[in-house]
């Protein structure tokens, strides 16, 4: 099996996302008696909540409790925590997977690359990690990000830099 780690990042990754995860959610719905098999872990993980931290459940085992392999990043906290907000997909995410901010790259591409770019790095960096260990045998990052304006073109061509060369391969 594969698996895709999506990196959502600035408000237009993150609202893309958010639809692109409710999409995924009712596929994974239409055909519940499959369980969990091969094509819903490319982009979920299968885990028992009862425990702490949560176990990992395998292709095959009985659908239980699902979580996205993505990363969630912003320089402002509000679109991340609508999606934190919403009933269905607030379970969804590890709160160790989401990376914000205060303060917005104020629709400036240099302050998401220089200033949000390095601040962020080590933060982005442990939650890959994080993901990618998660993973049997990772195939690639989905990212979704703008190409203008401050967060999802600045930092996100700082994060896609920042996995070209922490992970090459």
């Amino acid at each position: 099996m594969r698996e895709i780690i999506t990196v959502q990042v600035g408000q237009c990754g993150n609202q893309i996302g958010r639809r692109f995860w409710l999409e995924m959610l009712h596929e994974a719905a239409i055909q519940p008696q499959h369980g969990y098999d091969a094509s819903m872990s490319a982009l979920f993980r299968n885990v028992d909540v009862r425990y702490e931290p949560p176990i990992e459940l395998h292709v095959g085992s009985l659908l239980s409790s699902v979580r996205a392999r993505a990363i969630l990043v912003d320089t402002e906290e509000a679109v991340v925590a609508e999606t934190m907000r919403d009933p269905v997909l607030r379970d969804l995410f590890d709160e160790s997977q989401l990376i914000t901010d205060v303060s917005g790259a104020g629709n400036n591409w240099a302050q998401g690359y220089c200033e949000y770019g390095p601040r962020s790095r080590p933060r982005i960096e442990a939650a890959a990690r994080r993901a990618l260990e998660a993973c049997d045998s990772p195939q690639a990052f989905f990212f979704l990000h703008s190409v203008g304006g401050g967060t999802g073109s600045g930092l996100g061509s700082s994060a896609l830099e920042l996995m070209r060369d922490v992970f090459p391969d």
